[in-house]
């Protein structure tokens, strides 16, 4: 089922939404455009209920709509790139290079990873980063940002991995492993890097988490992945590590288009912060958040304005980035039950 979702339900656009007196959202009006990689132009209407037929498995499908995504507003295009099998089977979080252009940073939640995958944005693996000393549990969630007060002279910005999974909410600790962001400009087959390991408690007891964000100063927002409807949880935690601070409860907007999320229930999958903007990932939709003061607090954007953006619907999408232009992003989404290989949805302005 899910390689069968991967090339054709990528032609279902969501279209771009605005949000109602409820903070839901609302369907887009007027068709949208689809482009299969066969060079077919299908028209979406919103009123259309059934995909098109599916375009194969093995190439990239492409849809273009309208969006008005942070300060800008231009036509999205949203593709998606197939990774090969082995790449990154189980991406769970993704974060766009700043060395280098249309490079992206992809890490799987397998037990023991210790790599990160980096891939182009045809999808070809370009190199593997080793993160020495580095074997994650669970790692769900990748964010580049500032390194904080904590010293790196080896960088200006840090990737961080939030070894933060905990789905029988059983541990003790959860880790961020924080590296200096590796030069990709000529990187060979694999680079190792050494990296801080952060480790933290949460005050009331276990959470299961799949999302993070990084707050200017270098803390790392832990953000839970609920049961059961229950209100998303944010911590913030001190660079360095130590006990995680609780900082508030939050709902986040229902899916116009829910077809996971009704077996899932609607959670955040990953968080992405770029200035002045938020984007919150779940099985089914993009919620970008926009911040009404540039000087707003990272922990307030669950009261900013909020509204969905067009979503490839990808098997099974864990991660999210935002692009530096404060229009585009990327999704990563792993196999799915029944895939080979994981795959990235991009989105770009033009």
């Amino acid at each position: 089922m899910a390689a069968a979702l991967t090339a054709a339900a990528v032609l279902i656009l969501t279209g771009c939404t605005g949000p109602t007196a409820d903070g839901q959202g609302s369907a887009a009006t007027g068709p949208s455009v689809a482009t299969a990689s066969s060079g077919q132009i299908v028209a979406v209407s919103p009123a259309d209920a059934e995909p098109p037929s599916p375009a194969p498995t093995t190439s990239t499908a492409t849809a273009i709509a309208t969006a008005t995504a942070g300060s800008t507003s231009a036509p999205v295009i949203v593709r998606t790139v197939p990774l090969d099998p082995g790449v990154a089977d189980e991406a769970s979080g993704i974060a766009v290079a700043t060395t280098t252009p249309d490079r992206f940073f992809l890490v799987d939640d397998g037990t023991g990873a210790s790599t990160l995958a980096v891939v182009d944005e045809r999808g070809a693996l370009v190199t593997r980063v080793e993160l020495a000393g580095m074997a994650a549990a669970n790692a769900e969630a990748l964010a580049a940002g500032p390194c904080g007060p904590v010293p790196r002279p080896d960088a200006t910005t840090c990737l961080y991995l939030g070894d933060i999974g905990d789905n029988r909410e059983r541990r003790d600790d959860v880790v961020v492993y924080r590296a200096a962001e590796p030069d990709l400009s000529d990187p060979g087959p694999q680079i190792s890097v050494a990296a801080d390991e952060w480790h933290y408690s949460y005050p009331d007891g276990p959470h299961n988490a799949e999302s993070m964000l990084v707050d200017p100063d270098g803390s790392p927002l832990v953000i839970t992945k609920p049961k059961n409807g229950a209100p998303h949880r944010m911590y913030r935690g001190d660079p360095g590590g130590g006990e995680l601070a609780f900082v508030r409860d939050f709902e986040i907007p229902g899916s116009p288009r829910p077809m996971r999320t009704i077996l899932t229930g609607n959670v955040a999958t990953d968080l992405a912060a770029t200035p002045g903007r938020v984007l919150l990932l779940t099985y089914d939709n993009v919620h970008e958040y926009t911040a009404p003061d540039p000087s707003a607090d990272l922990t307030t954007f669950p009261d900013w304005p909020v509204r969905s953006l067009p979503f490839p619907q990808l098997p099974q999408a864990e991660g999210i980035a935002g692009a530096a232009d404060g229009c585009g992003y990327v999704i990563a989404s792993e196999a799915g039950p029944a895939g080979t290989g994981g795959s990235l949805g991009i989105a770009t302005c033009g």
